[in-house]
């Protein structure tokens, strides 16, 4: 066998150890990746089950509250931290538990509340009353509750209302058998219904209802002042009067010195002047 033939086999062998121990390296550093992407894998998966982006903050500053006027953010966080839940990730925590416990605050109708897992968050979304009147015994003082049209009370821990919220007021001492703490749904929507029917003949807004005075109630609108009387079932055909008689008063020159329209009685209608 001649030379070059042996040379060369020799060098055909020694490229094919260099490519075997090539092939193993290849092999063994597959495999030290491949464990130490396992690794990271499960370093990766203990580090983001360890995070705290799984549990609500203590302050609860990661809920987010819509639909409410009447009961304030604070009320509400207050309600919701009364759970024990707070060492609890976010996917264990059971929304309705939040739902019934919101729904527990008397303005609230219902309650809705909806988990996001990452970052653990709350929205929660609560449909409230509708309040219709709001009661004071005079007419620059506090109001010192609120009722809502389905009759409702809503006390004074959620007052005063929003100023967007269109709610009349009235002025009662809630004495003498007329207790406003026993009136029902009933009495409340006819005093709305008094109020808007008012508002549509005067094409004013009313300022307040004033019953105070047992069977003479008062009504104050924006020019002018109505004795309505008793608020027996003829007063809504007396109030319709208003849409003829005020645009009369506002072209006279002593508008300044009228005390009020007196509609107490069906058939007349007077001025009490100053």
């Amino acid at each position: 066998m001649s030379e070059h033939i042996v040379q060369r086999r020799i060098k055909h062998q020694k490229l094919r150890r260099q490519a075997r121990r090539s092939s193993i390296l290849v092999r063994r550093l597959y495999k030290i990746f491949r464990f130490l992407f396992v690794i990271f894998i499960f370093y990766a998966v203990y580090r983001l089950a360890a995070t705290n982006q799984w549990y609500l903050d203590r302050d609860l500053a990661n809920i987010e509250i819509i639909g409410n006027k009447i009961i304030k953010n604070e009320q509400i966080i207050n309600e919701i931290k009364k759970i024990e839940f707070q060492k609890e990730p976010i996917y264990r925590i059971n929304p309705n538990e939040i739902a019934n416990q919101i729904q527990t605050l008397k303005p609230i109708k219902r309650a809705y509340v909806r988990r996001f897992w990452f970052p653990a968050r709350l929205l929660v979304m609560v449909e409230e009353v509708n309040p219709a009147i709001m009661i004071a015994p005079a007419e620059n003082t506090p109001v010192i509750v609120a009722f809502a049209y389905t009759g409702e009370m809503i006390s004074r821990d959620f007052l005063p209302l929003e100023d967007t919220t269109r709610v009349v007021k009235i002025l009662t001492y809630g004495t003498q058998g007329d207790d406003y703490e026993s009136w029902d749904a009933k009495k409340i929507q006819e005093l709305y219904s008094l109020y808007q029917l008012i508002e549509e003949y005067a094409g004013e807004k009313v300022q307040y209802i004033d019953l105070r005075i047992p069977h003479n109630a008062f009504v104050q609108l924006e020019s002018v002042k109505i004795k309505l009387g008793e608020l027996d079932p003829s007063v809504y055909e007396r109030i319709k009067s208003i849409h003829n008689i005020l645009p009369e008063i506002k072209e006279l020159t002593i508008t300044e010195q009228i005390k009020y329209i007196d509609l107490s009685w069906k058939d007349s209608k007077y001025l009490k002047m100053e």
